[in-house]
């Protein structure tokens, strides 16, 4: 996608609440490559390079996504291929031998094979439902500073759109307009004052709110990023590189990663638990049926079952890979389902926790 249609897409979503956010196409990938080797050939390096994409954004780790364990995976790539398309670039792209035609390869791998080899190999499978981040990010260039939203896009966050979205993480940028201006400056963003930043941030009603800064002083680069969460967590990683594409990529690796660690389980028979879920409000069949469909949704979900029904209560046994506080923080993602104010979520095994249906989706 251009990443100006991008940043003007996000624009609008930020002024209506963004919450959790249906990634698409996370079993497919899109491979450039010159035209320098047969077709065959061809193939069966963009059958490899498109699986190293789709493990990283299923699992939602790069850094595990390497050496040996991509090798494997690069092996097997073809036999993963549920489809595939190639069409020619108008553009051409470097080679060894200077510029020459392209070609751009689709790829689409079967989901049981991508999930199966990450479990396999003892990584994380993060279902579609994702977290929604605002990203506040600010520039120094030489010792000026300089904040980037939709209003005031930049190249650093236009490349972070695009790396976000290839690595399956939904970003919003901030209007940037007169209400963010009075609310925060380049330098509470700089600073990292957090109360500062979750206060200027309300307005937009993102699942978690992440700030980014840069510097490139004489040619060097360097960053660090602020992670903000729900629950009141924060996550902090230094950020090195030697250019703007390497910060970019590791803050979108890191995003990643902080997301994947608190939403998505390693998916195998020693990590199965169980835990009921109460749900109030339930007054008919349809919202009945709506709220199971619901949790079956859910990534770290393996399956529900319907254990009894009272009046509008009823209860649900839910079978669920790795903690239960998985589970709890995919829930607070949805607007469905919300903490019952007599009881709060019990991490005691033997014990009914309770929720509310909201009658929103």
């Amino acid at each position: 996608m251009n990443s100006r249609i991008f940043l003007l897409l996000i624009s609008v979503f930020c002024i209506s609440p963004a919450n959790a956010v249906p990634v698409q196409g996370l079993y497919s990938a899109e491979i450039n490559l010159p035209v320098t080797q047969s077709e065959a050939q061809m193939l069966n390096e963009a059958f490899g390079l498109a699986a190293e994409d789709v493990l990283i954004k299923v699992s939602g780790d790069k850094n595990a996504i390497t050496g040996d364990l991509l090798e494997q995976a690069k092996k097997k790539a073809p036999t993963w291929v549920a489809q595939h398309s190639v069409a020619s670039l108008s553009e051409l792209l470097p080679s060894d031998d200077g510029l020459v035609p392209g070609k751009q390869v689709k790829v689409t791998f079967y989901q049981e094979s991508i999930d199966g080899f990450l479990s396999q190999s003892n990584l994380p499978v993060w279902g579609d439902n994702r977290p929604s981040v605002l990203v506040w990010l600010v520039n120094e260039n030489n010792g000026v500073r300089a904040l980037s939203g939709s209003k005031e896009p930049s190249d650093a966050l236009n490349k972070l759109a695009q790396s976000t979205s290839k690595i399956g993480v939904p970003i919003y940028a901030p209007l940037l307009d007169d209400v963010d201006k009075r609310s925060l400056s380049a330098s509470d963003v700089w600073g990292f004052f957090e109360d500062s930043i979750m206060n200027a941030s309300k307005r937009y009603q993102t699942d978690s709110v992440a700030a980014l800064r840069i510097s490139n002083y004489a040619g060097q680069v360097g960053g660090n990023l602020l992670v903000l969460l729900k629950n009141g967590e924060t996550e902090r990683f230094v950020l090195r590189g030697e250019n703007l594409n390497d910060l970019i990529d590791q803050a979108s690796a890191y995003l990643a990663k902080a997301f994947s660690s608190r939403y998505a389980s390693v998916r195998n028979g020693g990590s199965a638990s169980k835990i009921n879920i109460q749900v109030v409000g339930v007054t008919n069949y349809s919202i009945m049926n709506k709220v199971q469909s619901y949790l079956e949704s859910i990534g770290v979900v393996r399956d529900v079952t319907l254990v009894q029904v009272d009046g509008e209560k009823i209860e649900f046994s839910i079978e669920i890979d790795g903690d239960k506080q998985k589970l709890f923080n995919s829930i607070s993602l949805s607007r469905l389902l919300i903490n019952a104010p007599l009881n709060a979520l019990d991490p005691d095994a033997n014990r009914v926790v309770s929720y509310q249906y909201s009658g929103v989706n």
